[in-house]
């Protein structure tokens, strides 16, 4: 009797907190969402030191066969309508050799859906080697999801925020996925 009450216990918490939580459609991340279901990983690397450029490569070939493995759904440079049928191939981002946009030093991207973070995170966490990883939502506006929202795994690297946009954020990508913002 007494796992029964706590569970109802628990049950009746949790609807009070969920009834106590502000009303955010005023301050919807994206419209119609509070929450922030799409993120990008960005792989950073001194694009004049071949080494690390080298490692780079061998991280977005793992991930590459960790999505081929049926392990996550993310898409980067190499990942193609192949691999993941449903997808865009003209969407996916180049692995960038020299700076590009507010991204000071050699990169490239991986967008990954809330339903994956987990897994891309723990992957990235446990496979970068040296290499610094920029995590940043894809939310409000691109310059608050590329600086105060954005967290790094391995040391941080100045962001150039002069052309990113502080009115509005990314729209929702790779819709044709059914996942993210999109699910």
């Amino acid at each position: 009797m007494k796992l029964t009450f706590l569970g109802v216990s628990l049950l009746i918490c949790s609807c009070v907190a969920v009834d106590k939580m502000p009303d955010t459609n005023s301050q919807d991340i994206k419209p119609g969402h509070h929450m922030v279901k799409e993120y990008h990983m960005h792989a950073y690397w001194f694009q004049t030191n071949k080494q690390q450029e080298e490692a780079a490569l061998i991280l977005r070939d793992s991930i590459i066969e960790e999505v081929k493995a049926g392990n996550m759904t993310v898409v980067c440079n190499g990942i193609t309508s192949e691999i993941l049928p449903a997808l865009d191939d003209s969407k996916v981002p180049k692995f960038n050799t020299k700076p590009i946009g507010p991204h000071p030093v050699g990169s490239f991207e991986t967008w990954v859906p809330i339903e994956y973070l987990p897994n891309l995170l723990s992957f990235m966490m446990y496979n970068r080697g040296s290499l610094s990883i920029l995590v940043h939502p894809l939310g409000k506006t691109e310059i608050r999801d590329h600086t105060t929202d954005a967290m790094w795994l391995g040391a941080s690297f100045p962001i150039d925020p002069t052309p990113l946009d502080a009115n509005g954020g990314d729209d929702p990508q790779y819709p044709e996925l059914g996942l993210g913002y999109s699910s």
